[in-house]
């Protein structure tokens, strides 16, 4: 199996997900950061439902969309690590994002990372984005 066919076994739901992405984020890490995704999502009862909900009602109210943190709180994909809710704040609003201290938790997000919680919201519609210190 070549490596094109591997990429056109992309699952329905993360190919809903990349109709939401930003910017020319490199395509190929993009497809396997929501993939990463997706995995995680789906083992939570209504996760999925309730990114979408939010990836396509942007500026409405929507809950927290939670994995779990790792030890280090970082997620791994491909041959790179990052943090969860910078990664997704990258793929579907902020492109040119360069680190986590470019976000801000709203007030609504429940499991912002800076909490440093057993779970962390990957919402991209949970952060603003503040001008880096």
């Amino acid at each position: 199996m070549n490596v094109t066919s591997l990429f056109s076994l992309t699952s329905p739901a993360v190919k809903r997900l990349l109709g939401w992405k930003q910017g020319d984020e490199e395509e190929k890490w993009a497809e396997k950061a929501v993939d990463v995704l997706v995995k995680k999502l789906k083992k939570k009862k209504g996760a999925m439902e309730e990114l979408e909900k939010a990836l396509s009602c942007p500026g409405q109210p929507s809950n927290c969309v939670t994995i779990p943190c790792s030890l280090d709180g970082r997620l791994q994909v491909s041959h790179r690590k990052g943090l969860p809710h910078v990664i997704y704040c990258r793929v579907w609003r902020w492109p040119d994002l360069q680190s986590r201290h470019e976000l801000k938790p709203l007030d609504c997000c429940e499991f912002p990372f800076s909490s440093k919680q057993k779970e962390v919201c990957i919402n991209p519609y949970h952060y603003k984005r503040v001008e880096s210190p």
